[in-house]
């Protein structure tokens, strides 16, 4: 225990035995391997102060995800070690999941936010992430339950058969990696969201650094950024949350920086190196939101409504006559050769000297004073900004390496979402950042929106390419909506025989493909349970149930298989 810790603990609860038994606990807690590479902003005693008068540690009141957590975080280390992959596809029920299950090699599952969207969601739609919070977390409750069941079925038919649980090889229990999104919120609604996914059976959550209304699918164009810090507070937020709870689920911090043009706001100076501005050369340049505004009036006092291709056409113009730079951009158009060497050597000592990555604006423009200072600094970034007050963004690798350098001493794992499969790009993206931090891992999106075949793939590098991918720290490999796919491609073949060839289709479609590769759906019965449901009502019933018969003689059709 700290002698910071000791001091208030005397000042505050007197030192009473209980507090300082509870306070060794949570710092025996946080010391523990699984937290090793891990950094907290906060002390024990912020957890012990506001986690209620329950000890969650002492009383095993953890949630059931915290212990399937551990399977995860084992996993991942074995994995990360000997550079192998630990991929998995994304399932959108208990169906899949189950499924997902039998197969020795695939040790994790996936629930995508897109996939709850546009397949869970009373109101489907795009993923916006404008759904209810509960959305995705009610979804793995679905699926978590189900594997609770699962695992309980194939337990009681071991034991029934005398084998030991580890002689069957199938983990119905895989840890379930599940999408939140950008948080949905605030700090608060990131902890409430938190506090869910590990109520509901998630092992690990992503979450991501777009901003809070205007979230898109990462591979659409116009996401929004927040400020590094923002997406900081949002990971500080969720390991607390699970701090309060004595859980050890896992925190993955991902970034949309390499392929965001556009940033929330200018408050971080650690951005600052990515903000886009113009050269206000002459008073005639007015912002571009403004120009829009006076569009939009001019064509309302005449009575007529303003469209938005107009809008657009004009937008475009003015961004087409007021290039966009990055200040270093900027720099390297208004400096002479020599003044800009001067000037990349000076804020390589300053960096050097202050201990730090990044220097904001205004220590850039004191700096180019300094080497030039006769020159009128023109460069202005708040020009261009959309109506909306976002700023443009170079979204690039570099951005994406700056950000999450910083994410990865206060998560688990990093995931860089990318525009296309590139293994040059991850394999720079993880050498960089291993540099400064050989122990974090990293996560790669086999995202179904890219067009593979299209990117150069031949059929053996699609095949290595996870494994290709895992050499360089990319443990954790997603196909993150392989189940939506599977799901309509599946249904489609079927419906579209059977509306010809009636039950010839579903039988060679279904049945007999269910058959051939021992899919246990083929008796869907007992997939369901009904052996398991049965031996408890015979417990409780003394072995009197109605349901004792239900499957056994000739009116059982499954004996039929």
């Amino acid at each position: 225990m700290s002698k910071m810790s000791k001091l208030i603990l005397t000042r505050r609860f007197n030192h009473t035995t209980s507090y300082s038994k509870d306070l060794a606990q949570i710092e025996a807690f946080f010391n523990k391997k699984r937290f090793k590479n891990v950094k907290r902003p906060y002390k024990s005693i912020d957890v012990l102060k506001h986690r209620g008068s329950i000890n969650y540690l002492q009383e095993n009141a953890t949630p059931v995800s915290s212990l399937i957590s551990r399977k995860l975080f084992n996993l991942l280390e074995t994995h990360f070690k000997e550079r192998k992959p630990l991929h998995t596809l994304g399932v959108l029920d208990p169906v899949q999941m189950s499924q997902l299950a039998r197969c020795e090699n695939i040790k994790v599952a996936y629930v995508s936010g897109w996939a709850c969207s546009a397949n869970a969601n009373d109101n489907v739609s795009p993923d916006f992430g404008d759904y209810p919070y509960d959305t995705v977390p009610n979804q793995v409750g679905r699926i978590f339950n189900a594997q609770l069941m699962h695992d309980k079925k194939l337990h009681l038919q071991n034991f029934n058969s005398g084998r030991n649980n580890n002689s069957d090889k199938i983990d119905y229990l895989k840890p379930i990696i599940a999408d939140a999104d950008m948080g949905h919120g605030g700090i608060t609604t990131v902890m409430k969201l938190a506090k869910l996914f590990a109520e509901k059976g998630a092992s690990a959550i992503h979450l991501e650094d777009q901003l809070v209304g205007s979230k898109k699918c990462g591979h659409l164009g116009g996401t929004v950024v927040v400020p590094t810090s923002t997406h900081l507070q949002r990971i500080i937020a969720t390991r607390f949350q699970w701090d309060l709870m004595g859980a050890e689920n896992l925190v993955i911090a991902r970034t949309d920086s390499c392929n965001s043009n556009l940033i929330s706001s200018d408050i971080d100076a650690r951005d600052h190196k990515f903000i886009k501005g113009i050269a206000v050369e002459n008073n005639d340049i007015r912002p571009v939101s403004e120009v829009l505004l006076e569009e939009e009036l001019k064509q309302e006092k005449y009575g007529h409504s303003t469209s938005s291709d107009s809008l657009n056409s004009i937008e475009q113009e003015w961004y087409k006559e007021n290039k966009l730079l990055t200040f270093d951009e900027y720099m390297i158009q208004t400096l002479t050769d020599s003044e800009y060497t001067n000037l990349i050597k000076e804020r390589s000592e300053l960096l050097k000297k202050l201990g730090r990555r990044y220097l904001s604006i205004s220590e850039m423009k004191q700096l180019a004073n300094k080497i030039s200072p006769r020159k009128n600094l023109t460069f202005n970034w708040y020009y261009p900004r959309t109506k909306e007050g976002h700023f443009m963004f170079n979204g690039c690798l570099e951005a994406a390496i700056e950000r999450s350098l910083l994410f990865s001493y206060y998560s688990d794992l990093i995931w860089l979402e990318t525009k296309t499969p590139n293994l040059l790009q991850a394999k720079n993206f993880a050498m960089t950042i291993h540099e400064k931090n050989p122990n974090i891992k990293f996560v790669y999106n086999l995202s179904p929106s890219f067009n593979w075949e299209a990117q150069g793939f031949n059929q053996e590098t699609l095949k290595s390419f996870i494994w290709d991918l895992a050499k360089h720290g990319f443990v954790l490999q997603l196909v993150s909506l392989a189940g939506l796919h599977a799901n309509g491609l599946g249904t489609w073949k079927l419906a579209k025989e059977f509306q010809y060839d009636g039950m010839k289709a579903y039988v060679n479609n279904i049945q007999n493909v269910e058959r051939q590769t021992n899919s246990d759906m083929l008796t869907h019965q007992k997939w369901s349970g009904i052996d398991y449901i049965e031996s408890i009502s015979n417990v409780i019933q003394n072995g009197q149930s109605s349901m004792t018969s239900s499957t056994s003689g000739s009116g059982f059709t499954e004996k039929h298989f």
